[in-house]
């Protein structure tokens, strides 16, 4: 038997290993850097959180993330807003996030340059109840004292900072359960600490994917050789003999078959891919609370009650939502001029109804009782027409309200003509009985007064009948410049 080459990591993140023409016999136990995208996304569909943004420093490692995050959003059919990438200085970048109205903001970046970007979103506002960043999860504790270098204070990093998401892979399996080395994976992590104590070693978050990697290492083996013997036994020749190539496959057929529980989690591999646990936690009053994990194996986001707290009333929405919206007559303020209308009209059927009654009284004869009928009866039409003025496309239809536009319009001008005509005609009688110097007896009768009335009703009802004809009202929708309403902030 010759030898054969298998690598197993337990520590090593970066995409790049997992190109299987580069790297066919390569595994690992911690999950790739990668593994964090399938969780990301679908944290983005469960609040339906269908249009983002990415702000990406300008490093291998992260720009080899945003490319396979930007397969799986449009695998998921999640547009992709606008895409940025930095070197040093992210304040560009982020206000060109902000122009393009990106609201949901998946950062790739280190903790040095975090600072930097949150402290140019605290400069341009963009944080609070409109916003949702998702950062990487694996910076060190506190890294916004230690790294800031900025020229922000602590108090306004974490101003902007408050309900970011951070994404990473779980180091410790949180279930109660007693995995392949007969141990809960707290047992494990007391039993670690212990002995890490005892040495004055600084603790790792990768040495549960160590542990759990040798585990992976003796149970491959222990299998090969099972698979070995038993050949060796069933062979009719008893000349058994097997070459690297063989083994090698052996292997790597064992390994992809993988299936434990250990303190990571459930231990399967996916050509080579560690199947593993990604932890979402939210920042939260400056500490990281976790609010849920999403389980690669089974494709399940399981996020814990009533932890995420966001800034608003509700999620962040992913964009601004402009809706078209019919403005409306105020229904309140037309309720109450209706009632002064009404009002008005009783009156003035009351004034009606006494004039009628009295007409042969010898002051209301005097006066011209037709001519107050009709003045009273124009200014009832006018009356009218404010009611019909207060009918808008919430009332009627479309094809009504053309219709509604030029009766209205008749309407308020016979009124008006018909009541101001009314008084028109008395103040000229008065002027010509007046104007006689002579002072000779001038009677001049009321069918006088109603052929001046009618001679101008027939000159408003020529200019309508005109108007009608040759350039009909016609409804038109006018677009006015967009408004922010309360519900745009959230």
């Amino acid at each position: 038997m010759g030898t054969f080459s298998k690598g197993l990591s337990f520590a090593a993140t970066t995409p790049v290993l997992a190109d299987k023409k580069k790297y066919p016999n390569f595994f690992r136990t911690v999950p790739s850097d990668n593994a964090v995208n399938p969780a990301v996304v679908k944290f983005l569909n469960y609040y339906n959180w269908s249009r983002v943004g990415t702000l990406t420093q300008d490093v291998q490692r992260f720009s080899e993330v945003r490319n396979d995050l930007t397969n799986e959003l449009e695998k998921a059919d999640i547009q992709i807003a606008d895409t940025e990438s930095f070197s040093n200085d992210p304040c560009v970048n982020v206000k060109k996030l902000k122009d393009n109205d990106v609201r949901i903001i998946i950062g790739q970046f280190d903790e040095n340059l975090a600072a930097k970007v949150f402290c140019c979103a605290y400069n341009l506002n963009m944080y609070g109840s409109k916003y949702q960043w998702i950062i990487p999860g694996w910076y060190q504790g506190n890294w916004w004292e230690q790294a800031n270098s900025t020229n922000c204070t602590t108090k306004k990093l974490l101003t902007a900072m408050e309900g970011y998401i951070s994404v990473d892979f779980e180091p410790l399996s949180a279930k109660q359960i007693k995995g392949i080395s007969g141990r809960t994976p707290q047992e494990y992590a007391r039993e670690y600490n212990r002995e890490r104590e005892q040495k004055g070693v600084e603790t790792s978050k990768f040495h549960g994917f160590a542990y759990d990697g040798i585990w992976v290492i003796a149970k491959t083996l222990t299998r090969v050789m099972e698979i070995l013997r038993h050949k060796e036994r069933h062979d009719m020749y008893h000349n058994f003999t097997v070459d690297d190539r063989e083994v090698g496959k052996m292997v790597l057929d064992v390994m992809n078959e993988t299936n434990f529980f250990g303190v990571t989690g459930q231990v399967m591999f996916r050509n080579g891919e560690r199947m593993g646990t990604i932890k979402f936690t939210q920042f939260q009053e400056g500490q990281e609370v976790k609010v849920g994990e999403y389980n690669a194996i089974a494709d399940v986001l399981d996020l814990i009650n009533h932890t995420i707290r966001f800034q608003g009333v509700e999620p962040p929405k992913d964009r601004t939502f402009v809706r078209l919206q019919r403005r409306q007559i105020n229904v309140p303020l037309y309720s109450i001029l209706s009632t002064i209308t009404i009002l008005g009209m009783l009156m003035a059927g009351a004034f009606l109804f006494f004039n009628i009654k009295n007409r042969n009284h010898r002051l209301i004869k005097m006066s011209s009782p037709y001519m107050n009928n009709l003045i009273i009866l124009g200014g009832m039409l006018s009356y009218a027409s404010i009611f019909l003025f207060g009918l808008d496309g919430s009332f009627v239809s479309d094809k009504e309200f053309e219709t509604l536009c030029t009766v209205r319009t008749w309407i308020l001008i016979v009124g008006y003509t018909t009541a101001f005509g009314a008084m028109f005609a008395k103040t000229w009688r008065v002027h010509a009985i007046f104007k006689n110097v002579k002072m000779k007896k001038k009677i001049i009768k009321d069918q006088k007064l109603f052929i001046i009335v009618g001679g101008m009703l027939l000159i408003d009802l020529c200019i309508l009948i005109c108007w009608q004809i040759v350039d009909p009202l016609k409804r038109t929708v006018e677009e006015y410049s967009l408004e922010a309403s309360f519900l745009a902030y959230y």
